[in-house]
């Protein structure tokens, strides 16, 4: 048997070992299970990515950012809110 030491953030650390503890096995029980698996599958169990926004995002966030130099350029060219009234605003719609 071999050792392996791994380094974790503490509050990361803490949730492992109550997700362990709630489940009924150890934290190296854990870690055994997902290298048996990586060895046996020859892949990552699970899949490890990014989120991409879809193109309705993509151009919403283009128009945010051209509404952010207009306002950059003159404010007062440019509508604002206060949260209140952005609300009522989201409301109608």
């Amino acid at each position: 048997m071999a050792n392996l030491t791994i380094t974790l953030d503490d509050a990361d650390k803490k949730g492992i070992s109550e997700f362990c503890d709630y489940i009924g096995m150890s934290v190296s029980g854990l870690y055994n299970v997902f290298t048996k698996t990586v060895l046996r599958e020859g892949r990552i169990p699970f899949e490890i990515g990014i989120e991409k926004p879809n193109r309705k995002t993509i151009k919403a966030m283009k128009e945010g950012d051209k509404l952010i130099e207009k306002y950059k350029k003159d404010p007062k060219s440019v509508k604002t809110y206060t949260a209140s009234e952005a609300i009522k605003e989201m409301q109608s719609w």
